[in-house]
């Protein structure tokens, strides 16, 4: 059944039907009085293709239908019943003595904040808290789903000197079922060196009474065995820290493998098919019957377009056709700013996102390339391989070698290429001379640093700094450069907990 959405707009055919109903009344001249002039010589003009009167019946039909295509006429598809289920998440920093160590740059703390803040960007579909521990735990944030505030307050919180430097992991599992008790679908995630190799047992029973999942992302370069297999008998994950974001993308495609109960949102969301491109194609074409000749031929192409115009482009608007057109052949002479701008007036279809990244890569915009490349897999096996292939690609652009040889593996996978081969053999020979000079480089900071002396510290920092760009890839690099400056002060609400570790008395 059909019925417009915004009915009221209907209103308006009082005007063409005025005008109809004015014309058996009144004569043309008069009649002529109600139009601008260019419109009037328009519409009054004498031609071979229809008369006074015709013309201006043909007026009014356009109008009529023009306003009929604004009401939008559509009838009901059907109903999609989505139901959303999120997880709640309590991140817990370790600040602890042993995470103030500079063996990992700047400091294992520091980099910690750096990933929990990537974490939370990237975990859209989550409510997240955040809590510190140490031998006691603090609250900076309660679970919620809104994260920017969240992001300020980690970024600028100054957390040295503030914590008592025993590690207790009980704390942090305490605190978080605190934050937990109300939400099903709990969950915690370390931000941890892990403390000593000890047992774990107390721990493991603590997280089954309570069914809380626990995960880990590991600051340190060695595995902690304990905490790994705490993390696994719990249903959760352990993930060793990664220069690049690949260790929190890991990390979240895991914990989203877990199944999940209750706490689903529903979203009940009504499809339409729309019929406003009918009337409104409809008008465009008495409209150009009525301001063209027909004899110069120009009116013909326009009505066959637009009679085979299909109902689902209509939502992408009635000017999308001329815009891709247009996009298209600025892309097919190179001109690639152009092709860039009248893509992006459009809604884009999976092919139309493929020439877009297109355009994009050629005009070295290599970060948005890839953002359209991923929009437009799922086309073909071949198209995928290919896909990857460009991606690839624009991270070589971008020196992010390690994701670089990801999609050249991922398009081997879909289809064998020759060419592929041999750029993944040059991205992987790269990176290995990559990672061993940054060892290499790395050793000889670590040593010089340890040494004491105050100006043979600052002179190796000073010297890899400046070094640094020359064979880091670009993603190391953004971490070994970001060092925060700002001393905003932290609010932190301690939250009590009563049980303890079997190393909670240790420090080191």
């Amino acid at each position: 059944m059909m019925f417009f959405q915004t009915p009221m707009i209907l209103g308006l055919l009082i005007f063409p039907l005025g005008f109809f109903l004015l014309s058996f009344i009144k004569d043309d001249d008069k009649l002529k009085n109600f139009f601008d002039k260019d419109i009037r010589e328009k519409l009054f003009i004498q031609n071979k293709s229809f008369n006074n009167k015709t013309r201006y019946i043909i007026f009014l039909l356009s109008l009529t239908l023009f306003i009929i295509s604004l009401s939008r006429p559509v009838s009901l598809l059907n109903y999609l019943d989505i139901t959303q289920t999120k997880s709640n998440i309590v991140l817990a920093i370790d600040v602890s003595k042993s995470m103030s160590n500079k063996d990992i740059f700047p400091t294992r703390v520091k980099l910690a904040k750096e990933k929990a803040q990537i974490f939370i960007k990237k975990a859209t579909s989550s409510n997240i808290g955040v809590i510190f521990y140490a031998d006691d735990a603090y609250l900076l944030y309660p679970i919620n789903q809104e994260k920017t505030l969240l992001l300020e307050l980690l970024k600028d919180a100054n957390i040295s000197k503030k914590f008592k430097p025993n590690t207790n992991l009980f704390s942090a599992l305490q605190a978080g079922e605190f934050l937990l008790q109300n939400h099903p679908n709990k969950h915690i995630i370390l931000f941890s060196d892990g403390g000593l190799d000890i047992d774990r047992k107390n721990e493991l029973n603590y997280l089954k009474s309570k069914n809380i999942t626990l995960s880990s992302l590991a600051i340190t370069s060695k595995t902690n065995k304990p905490l790994k297999t705490l993390c696994t008998k719990s249903n959760g994950f352990y993930q060793l820290f990664t220069w690049s974001d690949k260790d929190i993308d890991t990390l979240i495609k895991n914990i989203n493998k877990i199944p999940k109960t209750s706490d689903k949102v529903h979203h009940n969301i009504t499809q339409y098919k729309e019929y406003f491109i009918y009337p409104l194609a409809l008008s465009l074409v008495l409209l150009a019957m009525l301001f063209f000749p027909l004899k110069n031929g120009r009116v013909l192409p326009l009505v066959l377009f637009l009679i085979t115009i299909e109902p689902t482009y209509t939502h992408a608007g009635v000017f999308d056709f001329y815009n891709a057109y247009k996009a298209q052949k600025a892309l097919q002479k190179k001109d690639y700013e152009k092709a860039i701008k009248n893509f992006k007036l459009i809604k884009l279809n999976k092919t139309q996102n493929y020439n877009l990244a297109y355009a994009l890569y050629k005009n070295s915009n290599y970060h948005q390339a890839i953002k359209h490349y991923t929009k437009a897999l799922g086309m073909s096996k071949k198209t995928d391989a290919k896909i990857y292939y460009n991606i690839a690609n624009a991270y070589v652009q971008k020196n992010k070698l390690d994701f670089a040889k990801e999609y050249y593996e991922k398009s081997l996978k879909l289809f064998p290429s020759i060419l592929t081969q041999e750029n993944l053999n040059i991205v992987s020979k790269e990176l290995k001379k990559q990672r061993k000079n940054l060892h290499k480089k790395y050793e000889k900071l670590h040593f010089k640093a340890v040494a004491g002396d105050a100006f043979s510290k600052n002179s190796a920092f000073s010297n890899y700094y400046i070094k640094l760009h020359n064979f880091i890839p670009d993603e190391e690099e953004r971490w070994f450069q970001k060092i925060s400056n700002q001393k905003s002060p932290t609010y932190l609400q301690k939250i009590k907990t009563t049980k303890r570790s079997l190393d909670a008395n240790i420090s080191w």
